[in-house]
């Protein structure tokens, strides 16, 4: 799906480095668009408003060599933390199958299951969604 440049244009993406290397990044929104690059097709750009809508929780991936060592956590609490300071009070995301864990873990529950064939080959996904709850310290 590619890079959206709109995440670090906003500053709401993050980078966790380990040992002087990339162990994962991710990202929040404000903008309506829930999952995909910059040159996705249905995109939009809108911003969205913290009283009525859940911020996005965006483009989370982690190093093979970082997984379960609490990358994703991390990237999840800081993404929170931050939606919560702009007025949000709920997240959304984009999981696909293998991601699902981690959400659930962080308290994500699955809200639908959709299929994306844009690429070529369907890939299943699932829209999760979460209340937050407290503001988690960075």
């Amino acid at each position: 799906m590619g890079v959206d440049t709109e995440l670090i244009d906003d500053q709401t993406y993050f980078v966790v480095e380990c040992d002087e290397q990339i162990a994962g990044c991710g990202g929040w929104s404000r903008r309506a668009t829930l999952y995909g690059g910059s040159h996705s097709a249905g995109r939009d750009s809108a911003m969205l408003d913290p009283s009525t809508d859940p911020a996005r929780v965006r483009a989370m991936y982690t190093h093979p060599a970082f997984t379960r060592r609490g990358v994703g956590r991390l990237i999840l609490s800081l993404c929170e933390s931050a939606a919560a300071a702009e007025g949000f009070s709920r997240l959304e995301l984009m999981s696909t199958l293998s991601g699902r864990r981690l959400y659930e873990a962080a308290g994500f529950e699955a809200i639908e299951e959709v299929e994306d064939s844009s690429g070529g080959a369907p890939v299943p996904l699932i829209r999760m969604g979460k209340a937050i709850t407290s503001v988690a310290l960075f």
